[in-house]
């Protein structure tokens, strides 16, 4: 198995087509198709179908992408390792930041990052899940906190980061162990802006309801005042919360309702030493981080 090979499944993955993924990589589209032909014939099956609308992963190619993913990412890692030197990157990083990461687990990468690379020249940009993808599409920032799946860039999974019900004190649902979305059915909903939006409706659409919202809010503290305030309900992501709650009630999803966040970068870009080593601070962090930990509830 070639690391080219795996480099043109995970860029054809990335990108839609086999032509987006010769672009990417700047190499020839018969390359592409004899790259994924050799990789099929070694594996004994098919990773992916063309049609039409243009390519599907079949079952194997799934199972197959990120194995093939962490191949491509270390085989870069080695190549900056060779390269690095003993005082770290340097010089200007932009990244891209949603509230919900900046308030809880930025702080704690940014102290890490500072005591790795003091030389670094950090710039951070906070946007929704949309803008901070269109910053990576347009070169904005060089990376990004982003949802996943994400196409058009390359994403390196971070956490995932589940969805509660948030209720007013004295909520008939509110001391439940866990909530069934459709149990929010008959109450006004108070949405949050961005992509927790489409994780909520696609959420009641599975159960056949729309919710009932009766006001749109970006703002985490002034939509969690407004239930505190008994004027609706809501879902929100456990990592958007703040450590100390207004009078509210948690109460978790069943099903569970999650959303995946990665890092983003732009697509067919080999990255930068800065951007590495921001990746290399934030994963481990993520990881360690309890994200099941309930915030204190101030009554």
């Amino acid at each position: 198995m070639k690391l080219s090979q795996c480099a043109a499944f995970v860029a054809i993955a990335d990108t839609g087509s086999f032509t987006n993924a010769a672009r990417a990589l700047e190499i020839s589209q018969s390359a592409i198709s004899h790259a994924i032909a050799g990789l099929e014939a070694e594996l004994g099956v098919t990773l992916m179908e063309r049609d039409r609308s243009g390519v599907r992963l079949t079952d194997a190619g799934q199972r197959a992408l990120e194995p093939a993913r962490l191949m491509v990412v270390q085989a870069e890692r080695v190549r900056r390792a060779v390269r690095a030197t003993g005082a770290g990157p340097e010089g200007p990083l932009r990244i891209g930041t949603s509230q919900s990461f900046a308030a809880r687990l930025l702080p704690a990468v940014m102290s890490e990052l500072s005591l790795r690379c003091p030389r670094l020249e950090i710039e951070l940009r906070e946007g929704s899940d949309t803008q901070i993808t269109q910053w990576l599409r347009g070169n904005g920032v060089d990376v990004g906190i982003v949802t996943l799946p994400k196409r058009g860039l390359t994403t390196v999974p971070l956490l995932q980061d589940e969805l509660v019900a948030v209720v007013p004190p004295g909520h008939p649902e509110g001391e439940r162990p866990e909530l069934r979305i459709d149990q929010l059915a008959g109450d006004p909903f108070l949405m949050p802006v961005g992509a927790v939006e489409t994780l909520v409706r696609a959420a009641f659409r599975t159960v056949g309801l729309e919710p009932r919202v009766g006001h749109h809010l970006r703002d985490i503290n002034a939509l969690l005042a407004m239930v505190g305030a008994g004027l609706g309900v809501t879902v929100l992501p456990r990592l958007a919360l703040p450590l100390v709650l207004p009078d509210v009630r948690l109460v978790p999803l069943s099903p569970a309702v999650v959303r995946h966040l990665g890092l983003g970068t732009r697509l067919g870009s080999h990255g930068s030493p800065a951007v590495e080593a921001f990746v290399d601070a934030a994963r481990p962090l993520a990881l360690r981080s309890d994200q099941g930990r309930r915030p204190v509830a101030v009554h």
